[in-house]
């Protein structure tokens, strides 16, 4: 008979469906060794899709199915995430988003609350262009029935203002092209913060000075980065501006150039396809405890609390915590609890719990609705994603309601530090015409009008810091890239931590980490792939003396 390895993975987000399916892949030594994996989820469906609705669609298609949050992706920092959808048979599509820059005007006295563009880029990593926000030729259309002289002047003058404005950009962007090369760089800009950097940056010299690309480069800097980077991480601009600048340079360079994509079928394709070979998943599932099982120390127990009662399931060899650093913290501790004090297996779990505990999280709110008064007011402004900021020039007069929480959070809305995004979605092929538009903003700052909500999703996401960025060397340790590498694309291996102890021989059951944050880079989808991909082949298949037969993808 063979021997009977027993994995748990814990969590159901794109890096534990990862991590299943690649431990139920054919690997050498097959007949003597048999993987059974458990996926243990605490909503009633798999997690990547739980919180995804379904809308009538009319036509052909009976309903269309809205991934929350939006799941795009783009070629040049999620090779391996592609590569996974290719090996999958996951269709996805070219979509490169055009964008929006806009600030919201709070309801003063005299005027109700504007949404105006500032900048608006037509995408594809710039060769769309820049197209002249409605606000730079709101008067030329004032004046356009008046004398011929005053509609020239004041048509040159707009024109104007916008050919230095894109002049401007234009300067900026190719500068910041300079920056984020990685031939450039320094040793210091590891640690260096994106605020720091962005005064560091600043031109100084005369030249700078006389023509305004001084002023110019912190606009750019604090009204294109900032926002476009708060959206990205889906974080507020207190925790953009202490983001490490690196993984910014990085995310910029990777994708110059590139398309970006969305998946044809919904994540619910995705965990279709991953979790086609996974028998034993485990729904409404939650893990309340673990310990070291009463009878084998060598193996773990876990107490799964579910609608039916609670249940024990004993004889894990090893664990993988595909869930958010916070919520593996207390289940960590518990099964620290259950060993001996001069266990050595408890000090590398200690370990892996202050490595966990240098991780944040930030929540965050998406909403589907119908309401278009989240985007720009003039619709000429209106792109595929609009990105909307707080005006913090336009608060003194203004009759902001703090009682319907404007300003904190609430039900539906989130503090204005953060950039609210609106998705203008494309809706699928027969769509009924009589049915609204739909959007998908994330982190509104302005609630939808009644009525028009379709669902409120809460969801929680890993931000990046210096102090985390030094603890991930725990879970994920780069060795060497060379010199035209970003972050995550040199010679990798495990962090010491990973394994709690099996690493460097210690007995007991594996304890591995993996998520969009155990991994170089932005907490994104292409983290929870590769760490997944690490921990299975580079942790447990070593451990146990296996290997796949093939390159999973």
């Amino acid at each position: 008979m063979p021997r009977t390895v027993k994995v748990a993975v814990i969590g159901s987000g794109l890096a534990g469906l990862t991590a299943a399916y690649l431990l139920t892949k054919p690997t050498s030594q097959e007949g003597d060794v048999k993987i059974e994996v458990h996926l243990f989820e605490k909503a009633p469906m798999l997690g990547m899709d739980s919180s995804s609705i379904s809308l009538p669609a009319g036509g052909r298609e009976k309903s269309w199915r809205v991934d929350v949050p939006m799941r795009s992706f783009q070629g040049g920092y999620y090779p391996q995430l592609i590569a996974l959808y290719k090996r999958l048979g996951v269709a996805f599509r070219e979509t490169d988003f055009s964008y929006s820059f806009s600030l919201l005007s709070p309801p003063t006295q005299t005027q109700p609350r504007q949404i105006n563009a500032t900048t608006i880029y037509n995408g594809a990593s710039g060769r769309g262009g820049l197209s002249m926000p409605s606000i730079l030729d709101e008067h030329y259309y004032r004046v356009k029935d008046q004398g011929t002289l005053i509609r020239w002047v004041t048509r040159a003058w707009t024109v104007g203002l916008f050919v230095l404005m894109t002049v401007h950009i234009t300067l900026c962007y190719l500068r910041m092209l300079f920056y984020v090369l990685p031939i450039w760089r320094t040793k210091k800009l590891e640690k260096t913060t994106f605020e720091e950097w962005a005064e560091q940056t600043v031109p100084t010299g005369v030249l700078a000075r006389w023509t305004g690309m001084d002023i110019a480069w912190r606009d750019y800097t604090h009204t294109v980065l900032l926002p476009l980077f708060s959206a990205v991480c889906t974080a507020p601009e207190r925790d953009v501006l202490r983001h490490p600048v690196e993984e910014f340079l990085d995310y910029i360079w990777l994708t110059l150039g590139t398309h970006h994509y969305v998946v044809l079928h919904g994540v619910q394709d995705v965990v279709a396809r991953l979790t086609a070979t996974v028998q034993n998943i485990h729904l409404s599932s939650t893990i309340s405890d673990i310990s070291s099982d009463p009878q084998n120390p060598r193996l773990t127990s876990l107490h799964c609390d579910t609608p039916d009662g609670s249940f024990v399931h004993t004889g894990f060899h090893h664990i993988i915590f595909g869930t958010q650093a916070s919520r593996a913290v207390p289940l960590l501790s518990s099964y620290r609890n259950s060993l001996h004090p001069g266990d050595p297996k408890r000090y590398a779990v200690e370990a892996q719990i202050r490595c966990m505990q240098a991780f944040e999280y930030r929540p965050t709110i998406v909403i589907n609705h119908t309401d278009p008064t989240l985007l720009p007011d003039n619709a000429r402004d209106h792109r595929d994603l609009n990105l909307i900021c707080f005006d913090p020039d336009a608060t003194a007069h203004s009759l902001f309601p703090q009682e319907k929480g404007y300003r904190h959070w609430s039900a539906d809305i989130v503090p204005t530090t953060y950039t609210m995004a609106t998705h203008v979605l494309t809706p699928p092929k027969g769509y009924t015409p009589h049915l609204p538009q739909v959007y998908q903003t994330t982190n509104p700052i302005i609630p939808p009008e009644e009525g028009t909500v379709l669902s409120v999703a809460k969801l929680e996401r890993a931000i990046l810091t210096v102090k985390s960025k030094e603890a991930l060397k725990g879970l994920y340790l780069e060795e060497r890239r060379r010199w035209w590498q970003c972050a995550g694309q040199g010679v990798s291996r495990l962090g010491k931590l990973q394994g709690a102890g099996r690493l460097k021989n210690v007995e007991g059951p594996g304890i591995w980490i993996c998520g969009s944050f155990a991994y170089a880079g932005i907490p994104l989808l292409e983290g929870c792939v590769v760490s997944a991909r690490n921990v299975v082949e580079q942790g447990i298949l070593k451990m146990e003396g296996l290997e796949l037969r093939c390159s999973p993808w």
